[in-house]
């Protein structure tokens, strides 16, 4: 009974750290829709990165000292893998689609993710494959479906291709739950948030480099640098170290859905912000993409 109890407030502490982290990754969104063009983003995601990597560095030497910073070389093979297949196309693919189309579309098609976390989970992780989960895939699916189509048919350029581009970028999403699961099994938490982050950057960097040089557009300002900095420690810092600690507690599918609480973050704060709005359609598919992610919450454990 007692190691029962132990367990279920271990659940819900893993819950609450991977809520809070949806709500500060809830934000990128707002950052990016609110820094504008002034930066392409490949070095909008490399100044990310890099800040966040850097903000990583004093946390893990005041927790765990320098010697957390050395691990075993299969170990760092695995990163190198991870920033290059997740952090590197996610971050391109998520910044363009949302300089092409509104933060509170983007964000809607990005959380097609908690769907493709399920099938990935149980393909890699061995997690179940439940009824809720297969009846939450394909009300995402469909609801996807549904919006996409009426941006696809609208007359706005870049509307269909930001639409695609968010929707790999889901996919890419749905791999980092993955990853860190993975890399948990026998790295520190503030660890795997520091090297999974390092890596992406070095990978978009050098990838920028060789051939994305002819996009590369920056125009510095306060603003817009002190919005960078907000966006790499709210946003990443902080967002993905409270994630990640709390997937130590709980399955990667349901750290997938509990994380539905950032697109919900995004869509009020848009909405005040910028006044952005989801309409006709679009607001009945996204109805149904974050119903299908209710159905896995409500889930008997």
């Amino acid at each position: 009974m007692e190691e029962n109890e132990k367990v279920q407030d271990s659940r819900k502490i893993g819950i609450s750290l991977v809520l809070a982290g949806g709500v500060c990754w809830g934000f990128i969104g707002i950052f990016v829709q609110a820094i504008g063009p002034v930066i392409d983003p490949f070095t909008l995601s490399i100044l990310r990165l890099g800040a966040a990597s850097l903000l990583m560095v004093p946390i893990i030497v005041r927790q765990k000292g320098f010697k957390a910073f050395i691990i075993p070389r299969k170990n760092l093979r695995f990163f190198v893998l991870f920033g290059l297949a997740y952090w590197a196309v996610y971050q391109i693919l998520y910044f363009t689609a949302i300089q092409m189309i509104s933060a509170g579309v983007a964000v809607v098609l990005l959380y097609t993710a908690p769907f493709f976390i399920i099938i990935l989970a149980r393909l890699f992780l061995g997690e179940a494959m439940t009824a809720r989960k297969v009846a939450a895939s394909v009300l995402g699916f469909i609801g996807v479906g549904v919006m996409f189509s009426s941006w696809a048919a609208s007359p706005s350029q870049g509307m269909a291709a930001g639409g695609l581009m968010a929707l790999g970028a889901g996919f890419c999403y749905a791999t980092y739950y993955i990853y860190v699961k993975k890399a948990l099994a026998s790295t520190d938490p503030l660890v795997t948030s520091f090297y999974s982050m390092f890596f992406g950057f070095a990978w978009l960097t050098v990838v920028t480099a060789a051939f994305f040089r002819g996009r590369v557009a920056f125009q510095p300002d306060l603003r817009t640098i002190l919005l960078i900095i907000g966006l790499a420690a709210v946003s990443t810092t902080i967002g993905g170290t409270l994630n990640i600690l709390g997937m130590r507690r709980i399955e990667a599918g349901e750290a997938g859905v509990f994380a539905l609480v950032e697109p919900i973050t995004t869509l009020i704060v848009s909405r005040f912000l910028f006044g952005s709005t989801l309409q006709g359609w679009q607001v009945i598919g996204a109805a149904m993409i974050l119903f299908g992610g209710y159905l896995v919450y409500r889930q008997p454990e």
